[in-house]
């Protein structure tokens, strides 16, 4: 046992649905089945924690809860997270906390806005985090459990709970989970992470903010620099939530397949490059807006030569690698302008000696390792 726990103790049953109703008239539910949070459930995803029970990891906008490593754990549990992906939760917590990604105004807008989790490093074999096919979901419990545990601390922690604080108008299926790995082994660039100042060797979370998934589609661009055209005249629509804020704001995360990533790099461009290009090709024409909005978008100072720039820095433009191959898709997390992606190592447990229960290893791309 890594410490006594000091959560309220609520008897009840282990019957599933029994349990469902329990937890949903108290609140602490998102609509899918939950895993009773019993001690012995919470000591065994504790003994992945680096710390006490009690330790604070991050306070939890908007009612700032103290998220310690026991009520992750419990909300881990929850979700029915694997106690081996408990760090990465732990991380996750830490990172959408952090001031730049300004949680409180993702937990209160509006808007659909959600964190989208990208896991670089050797954890992602370790863990079976997907990041090929099918990677943003309906394919592996690592995946899917990590983000919902994140979003049930939202929730149980923060105080997001919809109606009564958060006020999002639709929501979107990526308030239950949205996570996944970059697909380093198939990238002509850098891992993600690296070009954030880690080491390769670590394991990293990197929290986005997105608002939705746009899929982009082409089979006709033969060049790099066409299919960059192609990218960057497909985000800039004008009903982007970017749009209504400062162009120095937030930043837009583009996944690309690994067969997009490979006709960009095979032209000689890096990443720097394909940032330049989108950068530069995001440049709206004002007169794709109604003659009423110009007056209003001029007065915001968001005009510039009779067009409406996307983002101010060609470094707001993240790139990625993930997907299937032999695609021909991008995905754009439409991003909701008011935070700033944030990065955190961490690394797998167990710890203070606990007993691993091993996960069955996932060969980068989703292919099962078979011994």
């Amino acid at each position: 046992m890594r410490g006594t726990l000091t959560s309220e103790l609520h008897e009840t049953t282990e019957d599933a649905e029994a349990f469902l109703r329990f937890a949903e008239a108290h609140g602490w539910g998102d609509g899918l089945p939950l895993i009773p949070p019993t001690a012995a459930r919470v000591q065994a995803m504790l003994e992945h924690a680096a710390g006490p029970p009690h330790e604070v990891v991050a306070t939890v906008e908007p009612l700032r809860g103290e998220a310690t490593l026991e009520k992750i754990a419990v909300n881990a549990v929850l979700a029915g997270c694997a106690p081996e992906v408990f760090p990465v939760v732990v991380a996750a917590v830490a990172a959408v906390c952090e001031p730049e990604f300004n949680l409180y105004a993702l937990n209160t807008t509006t808007c659909c806005a959600t964190p989208a989790l990208m896991i670089n490093g050797p954890a992602r074999g370790a863990l079976g985090i997907e990041c090929g096919y099918s990677c943003l979901g309906t394919n592996g419990r690592a995946n899917a459990t990590i983000g919902r545990a994140l979003r049930l601390v939202m929730r149980n922690v923060g105080g997001a709970v919809p109606g009564a604080v958060s006020k999002s108008v639709f929501g979107q299926p990526g308030r239950f989970s949205l996570c996944f790995g970059e697909w380093e082994e198939k990238s002509p660039w850098e891992p993600f992470h690296v070009r954030r100042g880690f080491a390769a060797a670590d394991s990293v979370v990197t929290a986005h903010c997105a608002t939705g998934t746009q899929d982009i589609a082409d089979i006709y661009a033969e060049s790099g620099e066409e299919l960059l055209w192609i990218l960057a005249r497909s985000i800039d629509w004008i009903g982007n939530n970017k749009v209504l804020v400062p162009q120095e704001e937030g930043e837009m995360l583009l996944l690309l397949c690994p067969d997009f990533a490979d006709r960009i790099a095979r032209d000689g461009l890096s990443v720097a490059d394909a940032q330049r290009l989108l950068f530069e090709q995001t440049r709206t024409p004002i007169e794709r807006w109604h003659r009423n909005h110009w007056r209003k978008l001029e007065e915001r100072g968001f005009v510039e030569g009779g067009a409406v720039p996307l983002c101010a820095r060609p470094e707001q433009f993240l790139l990625a690698v993930a997907g299937g191959e032999s695609g021909h898709h991008a995905l754009n997390f439409c991003t909701f302008g008011l935070t700033r992606s944030v990065s955190k190592r961490f690394e797998l447990g167990p710890f203070e000696g606990g007993e691993s229960c091993e996960l069955p290893a996932r060969a980068p791309g989703g292919a099962r390792e078979v011994g």
